[in-house]
């Protein structure tokens, strides 16, 4: 009954993947990347979504974990805690079960130990599961990973292969992390990165966008303006600030192009929330009335985040009649999950 259900999930979740290790191979996890991808990546917003929806995808769960360790001194955890807070993916257990992971490296204990505390289950699961939901055979307590057992997921042993690279420093995509390399981990590098995408922008539009507190994005753009590479324009007693045109483009934008902000954490936990909810339904017998129903629910209730992320194409109209509905939800599920690649 619900077959086109089943096939939309499917298509979903194989462009999600797709976009997952285009991601982390830009990023230096062995794989194979786009080489023209402009949009700027967020790691943190990626890291979070990516322990959610990896848990249907191994062998990349581990190959980010390489790659955290390799690369891990990058992660602004700070700013990685405070989207985690806003837009809670699903993910909190692995999420301290990796840090707790990288705390055993010297080098990264206080940075990853408070997040390492933070998340646990009581009751105990298995981490991976088959893209079909079904739980993959996992150890046995004795055989399992104490890290992420002490957070309620059972798995094997990790081995890590080595492979993970740095990041492209000739990527308009790694910009962020350039950055972070060149000036610290905070919140400048994100204000930059912002000002490279666009023409000007307000403080408080700055800080929805970047995951800073307001206070803290207008005190250092008020700081950064005063280095004369920022320009400030002010209209009804409010201040925008742009980048002056040629001082930083040598950096910012690579061959004269600018890069591309996306505002990550409210667009990938709108696509984990549907994701996830569609993996629910397609697993279940439903009537087509019902089906309707709780599609047209479950669209109602990310439609804030969509808001947030800029996204118009999450509109399913009240009065779309049931035999026309799974042709609309595919549109417009096909033209959201685009929105990962354009």
């Amino acid at each position: 009954m619900n077959d086109w259900l089943i096939k939309s999930k499917n298509q979903f979740q194989d462009k999600i993947f797709d976009f997952l290790w285009q991601q982390w191979s830009i990023l230096g996890v062995a794989g194979t990347a786009k080489p023209d991808e402009n949009r700027i990546i967020d790691p943190e917003a990626l890291l979070l979504f990516s322990l959610s929806i990896c848990r249907y995808e191994p062998r990349l769960f581990d190959e980010i974990i390489d790659w955290l360790f390799q690369n891990g001194h990058f992660i602004n955890v700070q700013r990685l805690s405070q989207i985690q807070k806003k837009y809670d993916f699903d993910c909190g257990p692995q999420l301290s079960a990796v840090a707790e992971l990288l705390t055993k490296k010297s080098s990264y204990r206080l940075k990853w130990s408070g997040l390492a505390k933070k998340y646990y289950q009581k009751d105990k699961e298995p981490l991976f599961f088959a893209r079909e939901a079904t739980p993959l055979p996992c150890p046995t307590e004795k055989d399992a990973n104490p890290e992420f057992l002490s957070h309620g997921l059972k798995r094997g042993q990790i081995n890590l292969r080595g492979y993970s690279q740095a990041f492209d420093v000739h990527s308009s995509a790694c910009l962020l992390l350039r950055l972070r390399a060149l000036i610290g981990i905070n919140a400048r590098a994100e204000i930059l990165c912002l000002l490279a995408s666009v023409k000007e922008i307000h403080p408080s539009e700055a800080a929805r966008i970047t995951g800073y507190y307001q206070k803290t994005i207008q005190t250092t753009l008020v700081e950064m303006a005063q280095s004369g590479a920022i320009l400030v324009r002010t209209s009804k007693k409010e201040k925008f600030y742009r980048l002056k045109p040629g001082v930083l483009d040598a950096l910012l934008k690579l061959e004269d192009k600018s890069p591309q902000w996306i505002n990550w954490p409210p667009l990938l936990r709108t696509i984990e929330i549907l994701w996830q909810k569609l993996c629910q339904l397609s697993g279940e017998k439903i009537d087509s009335l019902l089906l309707c129903s709780e599609l047209k629910k479950l669209m109602l209730s990310i439609r804030e985040y969509g808001s947030d992320a800029d996204i118009d194409e999450i509109v399913i109209e009240e009065n779309v009649s049931i035999e026309n509905f799974d042709k609309h939800f595919q549109e417009t599920l096909l033209l959201l999950c685009n929105r990962l690649f354009l």
